[in-house]
């Protein structure tokens, strides 16, 4: 194919992916959705040569739950212009030139690995940008984009340090070179974000059954080099955080430890079941729900089938990768979709190709010719219903709702703590409100692995606000939802009440003060 052929379909993918990431852009505050203000937080303690530290709590514990890349990246931008909150547009304004970046890596994927034409691979790298998650997380701040750019990146490589099955003996050239190369990529990859060790047991599964023992021996050196020396410090460093704060800003090893203990060995066993089904949250980027939804998702598993079967022949590292890590993500406990969409661009690579498949399909008799038809329309009505619902949600932008609701209360809980005496407080968006006022916060109520099954009683919410107040004795603790509203009732009204209520603020958020120091 002629290098125009291939030219032309890149420049669109890069430039309407481009377009789609400053069309996600908002004006939202950083750190309503939690983590984003975290990574920022994080960049900014980097920027002012204080470490990777979490400045926002006592004590500034070192920030062993993210890994620092996309920290890292964060506060380059932040040394070039250290002016906050103005340099905020310039944040969103990179995680948009990430989404490029991303569908770029996507185009380049789904053309060397899945052999799909180039226009082909265009849809592929558009249908992932332009999917409505996808932009919500663009939004965000979120590590998403920059981690499926890496991911991409690092499986083509990968790709490239395994031999074909049918080559002889004197046609095996050295690539442990290759695979060392793709080791330091997965290292990298993990270091945005820890599932992207899923790529690690890809590459060293396919190694393993190709008897490839030097590449093996290569991939795993390079990762290695990168991931060891992040792990051996988080080690060093993991117990700088309380185990109540561990699911917030501590070792993700910390906080799976405590759940299993509190809730028993079929933890994740129910974990597993409850996320099999939230898998089908895949299926409301087509507009559709029940019965519906499964009919629209027979054709999409079998297109999806015939793909990974081809795909398992010229991309083999990546079969096993993402299948990997859709393992881990049944099991995690937390809610799936955030998770599911870095594997997205892959699944619609897999389903592109196996349409590819079936469309080349000349098969003998009428019933099958007339199954191939069937099923290829049912695939065109499926991309017509994908592109009707995710183009239909740019004028009202619903995507941004969960925002722009938490925005409201993020907002009025920074104003709040803007106005009072100095102090550490307590909120529920404890680093926007460090963010945007630089003082120190913790969570009113801590992240807990056991409460993604059931919700916390008010009783439980109670003990762990309790919890809280004893690991770090804030000064002002600000209430703004139900839950912790019940929560900071129960201990202002027991029968030695730890906290009492201290009046509701200009913004409307609720005041608590502790009892005794």
């Amino acid at each position: 194919m002629n290098r125009s052929a291939i030219g032309w379909p890149a420049v669109v993918t890069v430039v309407l992916a481009l377009a789609l990431g400053v069309f996600a852009m908002n004006p939202l505050p950083i750190g309503i959705v939690r983590d984003d203000a975290r990574y920022l937080l994080l960049a900014h303690s980097i920027a002012e040569g204080t470490g990777y530290r979490f400045m926002l709590l006592p004590g500034s514990p070192a920030g062993t739950h993210f890994p620092p890349a996309f920290p890292l990246v964060l506060a380059a931008v932040w040394k070039v212009a250290p002016a906050f909150p103005a340099n905020v547009t310039l944040f969103k304004a990179l995680n948009a030139l990430m989404l490029g970046l991303a569908a770029t890596a996507v185009f380049a994927f789904a053309r060397d690995r899945a052999k799909l034409a180039s226009w082909a691979a265009t849809g592929v790298a558009l249908a992932f940008a332009g999917s409505a998650p996808v932009l919500f997380l663009d939004g965000v701040l979120f590590s998403e984009p920059f981690f499926i750019a890496a991911m991409c990146g690092a499986l083509i490589v990968s790709e490239r340090s395994i031999r074909p099955r049918e080559s002889a003996a004197a046609d095996k050239p050295p690539i442990a070179h290759i695979a060392f190369a793709a080791g330091l990529a997965i290292g990298g990859v993990t270091m945005i974000r820890t599932l992207g060790i899923a790529v690690g047991a890809g590459i060293a599964v396919t190694l393993i059954i190709r008897r490839q023992g030097r590449e093996l021996a290569s991939s795993m050196a390079g990762i290695a080099l990168v991931v060891v020396p992040w792990q051996l410090w988080t080690m060093r460093h993991g117990g700088e955080i309380p185990p109540i704060l561990s699911g917030d800003y501590g070792t993700y090893l910390s906080w799976l430890g405590t759940a299993l203990h509190t809730e028993g060995a079929g933890f994740f066993a129910r974990v597993f079941a409850a996320n099999l089904t939230g898998f089908s949250a895949v299926l409301i980027l087509f507009g559709v729900s029940g019965t519906m939804a499964a009919i629209v998702a027979v054709p999409l598993l079998l297109a999806l089938a015939v793909g990974t079967v081809r795909l398992a022949r010229s991309a083999p590292v990546s079969v096993v990768s993402i299948a990997a890590y859709l393992l881990v993500v049944l099991f995690w406990p937390f809610t799936p979709d955030r998770f599911l969409w870095p594997a997205w661009p892959f699944l619609l690579v897999g389903v592109a190709r196996g349409a590819s498949e079936i469309a080349k399909w000349r098969p003998s008799s009428a019933q099958r010719r007339l199954a191939r038809n069937s099923t290829l329309a049912a695939l065109a009505g499926c991309a017509l219903l994908f592109v009707r619902y995710n183009v239909g949600t740019y004028g009202s932008r619903t995507w941004e709702g969960y925002a722009r609701d938490n925005a409201k209360l993020a907002i009025a809980e920074s104003e709040t703590a803007a106005q009072l005496p100095d102090g550490l407080v307590a909120s529920e968006f404890d680093a926007l409100v460090s963010l945007y006022t630089g003082r120190q916060a913790i969570p009113l109520l801590p992240l807990m692995a056991a409460n993604y099954l059931r919700k916390r009683t008010p009783r439980e919410a109670a003990d762990q606000l309790s919890d809280m107040l004893d690991a770090y004795h804030p000064r002002f603790l600000l209430v703004g939802t139900g839950e912790a509203l019940e929560a900071a009732r129960l201990l202002a009204h027991a029968s030695v009440p730890r906290i009492r209520f201290g009046g509701i603020s200009p913004a409307g958020i609720l005041l608590y003060v502790p009892t005794s120091p």
